[in-house]
């Protein structure tokens, strides 16, 4: 036999398929047929032009839908190698992105950069890319993430730590999402890669036509037709040469269709690849020459192309030409640039030359380097992919041992064949099993999340039960406080007084902050909006805390911009609770100097609100603390001065809610800033000669009769106490029940209504008098819900009851005449209306 023919035999049994590899093909033909069809379909019923034009229209848009579309024409342009236009729609999708204040897609954009930079050869993104894939606070950036590190360390033959990271990204997509399948379309990309170099033909086969089917959106076009080029590539791996011509003729028409440079630089190796799997080095040579000796047109698949043009060449008798080849890839191969490919070229190159001993010595080299990475491959592919059946595997192994202790003659004869049988075997039974497994998983997920749901629920019931039993009780205490401390008593006796007022409502304000950030967690905090005086909203805050400012020796000041002292649509309500939080916050941090509060114009028409203290401050680690639930910049905080640590972190959410965002800055010693940003839109005056009403004057002034419902002796003691001093009727009842029979009975000016009572609550007996008050064609009575169910969906039960308004307990004397005064006013427009 001569050299050349030894050599090309050698080279054929190196890059032949395994039997195993080729029963997999036999069994799937249908699946792979059905993908090549709907992929050519797909992109062939599309142009570049069309997906341009479509970026043109999502670029218009003002939503997520939008970015996401931006996304596809991102990625899709960016999948084809052409960077500068792929750049420009980046830079689009930023721009959009930040104008709508999306995070989500702000972080895309940069990870779309970051590719970017890695396929022009820069790994310095690497580490960047996995900490967004490991600590990114959006699931969709994650899933993003993990995609393009996973496609990193498929690349270094980490394919077994690639597959699990794509695996734990998947079972981080929510299902109900409506970007779920966009998400699911990548990650099976990227496992279809992996799979494909571990030459899992089934397996690579289901994750693209996941990809390219499944998942795919048939609203948004797709010109690409990727996954025919994996395609080809996976049939030369495993020998079906026949496909292999198939599918690349496929992708040659395509790429005609397309006249993109780049695709038509792609089309040309991988013609080139199908021709020296077919080992015709002359046809190799012929789809390589339009990009001339140094193939510089295309330069990112130089090193896909270089070694076979180098084969081709020795093997056509073009030693020179196989020899430049050769040292080009010796200096990629310097640069850590190429694998053991270059062994291939450099054994042809001997053959060619006339010297046989030194080839077959490289390609001894070559198989020996080569059956270690393979096994290393394998070895980590398996561990990953398979971890929680390795015991399966264990067994399984075992019976193969027994097996051929037993038929050790024949296993002599055919031991290479049935070794390849069996790792086939256990191979695809792997597979099969991890996708059992991940639908298996899947399910768990889902079982957890409903559970958590249903604990979240648990929790909310909880803490309304927990909020009505202590506000009962504790509405005793501060009423009864508050009455006594109208009372005409010595200093010391006053000094008890208060002790027990303002302990009582720290405990109240501590029970509403934790109501509050549970229901933000749940979900279940809206913001309400309506016209209201935004000047005269921050001087109330201001003038709030200036008393217990003076008290030690702060100055509490408030300047709002002329031209935002008017009225304004949003919600009052939570912006005083925010600014309450921020002043109180400042206040207890600063025993001199002045806390400040200012309002003036943000950025894009939002109006900013800014309190600055001259109190102890905070370092920047202790900064990344105070936002978070229960927690304060120190541990020795809460003991110095009190508190917490909700305030903040309700009033950073409530922000989030109305559409801004919270920051802060401090200097240790120094004072602290906190600002936020939220829109606020002016809305102009009502017209001043229309009245509303007529002033109620003092309320304790007037006889009114008063009928109260509260099963709560404690809770009647304190309104009887209350209204004793002042001109009203008071009669008391212990259920629904018998204050509607009273009400049908007698007249009465006013209802105290409680809302958790036996027999009848109080919103059924509301509903019931206001039926009544209909049949009988009373007037309406002004009724007041007077009850420690304090969360927003008691107010508005109240209201769709017939309630005119809403007391909540624990109740102070200020409190209560202020709600009755209001709540007759109310009742006074209502009939005026």
């Amino acid at each position: 036999m001569s050299p050349i023919k030894a050599a090309v035999l050698a080279t054929a049994i190196l890059l032949s398929p395994s039997l195993a590899q080729t029963q997999a093909l036999a069994q799937t033909p249908a699946p792979r047929d059905d993908l090549l069809r709907a992929v050519e379909a797909r992109a062939g019923g599309t142009s570049f032009t069309e997906l341009e034009a479509f970026g043109e229209a999502a670029y218009k848009r003002h939503d997520r839908e939008g970015l996401n579309r931006l996304y596809h024409v991102v990625w899709t342009t960016q999948n084809q190698g052409e960077f500068e236009r792929a750049a420009f729609w980046n830079r689009r999708l930023e721009e959009k992105a930040r104008a709508q204040r999306d995070q989500r897609y702000i972080q895309i954009a940069r990870l779309n950069e970051l590719t970017a930079r890695y396929d022009m050869g820069d790994r310095t993104v690497e580490a960047e890319m996995s900490r967004m894939a490991a600590t990114g606070a959006d699931w969709f950036v994650r899933a993003h993430a993990a995609r393009l590190t996973a496609l990193n360390l498929i690349d270094q033959d980490r394919v077994g730590e690639g597959l699990k990271l794509l695996n734990q990204a998947e079972t981080d997509i929510p299902d109900a999402d409506p970007y779920a399948a966009t998400a699911h379309a990548g990650l099976w990309e990227m496992t279809g890669m992996g799979l494909m170099k571990l030459n899992d033909v089934v397996g690579a086969t289901i994750a693209f036509r996941r990809f390219e089917i499944d998942y795919s959106d048939p609203t948004y076009p797709r010109p690409d037709f990727d996954s025919l080029y994996n395609l080809t590539k996976m049939a030369i791996q495993i020998g079906d040469l026949t496909r292999a011509q198939e599918y690349y003729a496929a992708h040659h028409r395509l790429s005609l269709r397309t006249g993109l440079p780049n695709l038509l630089v792609y089309d040309a190796g991988l013609c080139a690849q199908v021709a020296n799997a077919r080992d015709e080095p002359l046809e190799v040579l012929a789809c390589l020459a339009p990009y001339g000796e140094d193939l510089t047109a295309g330069t990112y698949v130089l090193l896909d192309n270089l070694p076979i043009r180098a084969v081709a060449r020795a093997r056509t008798g073009d030693v020179d030409g196989a020899r430049r080849d050769l040292d080009r890839l010796r200096a990629f191969a310097r640069d850590g640039g190429v694998d053991s490919r270059v062994a291939l070229a450099e054994a042809e190159v001997l053959f060619a030359s006339g010297r046989p001993t030194e080839a077959y010595e490289v390609l001894r080299t070559y198989q020996r380097d080569r059956d270690v990475q393979s096994a290393q491959r394998f070895s980590a592919g398996i561990r990953q992919v398979t971890g929680d059946i390795q015991e399966q595997l264990d067994r399984r192994r075992q019976q193969l041992e027994t097996a051929r202790a037993n038929t050790e003659l024949q296993r002599r004869v055919i031991r290479w064949q049935n070794w390849i049988v069996g790792i086939g075997v256990v191979f695809m039974l792997s597979a099969l099993l991890t996708l059992l497994w991940q639908w298996r998983q899947a399910g768990e997920l889902r079982r957890a999340r409903r559970r958590a749901e249903e604990a979240s629920r648990a929790k909310s019931e909880f803490l309304a039960n927990m909020s009505h039993e202590i506000r009962t009780p504790l509405n005793g205490v501060v009423a009864m406080a508050d009455a006594l401390g109208q009372r005409d008593l010595n200093a010391d006796e006053h000094e008890m007084v208060e002790v027990i007022r303002s302990s009582g409502a720290t405990l109240e304000r501590l029970l509403s902050d934790i109501l509050d950030s549970a229901r933000i967690e749940s979900g279940q905090v809206t913001i309400e909006t309506a016209p209201f005086h935004l000047g005269r909203a921050v001087h109330d805050v201001a003038a709030l805390w200036r008393v217990p400012a003076e008290a030690k020796g702060v100055a509490v000041a408030a300047h709002v911009e002329t031209r935002l002292d008017r009225l304004v649509d949003g919600d009052a309500v939570r912006l005083r609770q925010i600014l309450t939080n921020l002043v109180s916050n400042a206040l207890k941090f600063t025993t001199e100097g002045e806390v400040s509060l200012t309002v003036e114009p943000g950025v894009e028409g939002d109006v900013r609100f800014t309190v600055t203290d001259t109190g102890v401050g905070f370092d920047e680690e202790q900064k990344a603390r105070i936002f978070g639930r229960f927690q304060q910049a120190d541990g020795s905080i809460t003991r110095r001065f009190g508190g917490t640590g909700l305030g903040l972190a309700i009033s950073r959410e409530l922000v989030e809610l109305m559409g801004g965002w919270l920051e802060c800055e401090s200097t240790p010693g120094e004072g602290s800033r906190f600002w936020f940003e939220i829109p606020l839109p002016p809305v102009e005056a009502p017209d001043a000669t229309v009245p509303l009403s007529q002033p109620m004057g003092d309320v304790r002034e007037q006889p009114l009769r008063v009928l109260l419902a509260d099963d709560h002796p404690a809770n009647r003691k304190v309104v009887e106490i209350m209204l004793g001093a002042t001109a009203m009727e008071l009669v008391a009842v212990e259920d629904g029940a018998q204050a509607l029979d009273l009400f049908k009975r007698e007249a009465f000016d006013l209802v105290l209504m409680d809302m958790q009572m036996p027999v009848m609550d109080g919103l059924t007996a509301t509903a019931a008098i206001r039926a009544f008050e209909m049949q009988m064609g009373r007037g309406r009575t002004p009724i007041l819900m007077l009850t420690a169910n304090a969360m927003t969906e008691h107010v508005e039960a109240g209201q769709a009851a017939g309630a005119d308004g809403h007391l909540t307990k624990p109740l102070t004397l200020t409190a209560l005449f202020d709600g009755i005064a209001e709540g007759m006013a109310r009742h006074q427009r209502a009939e005026v209306a």
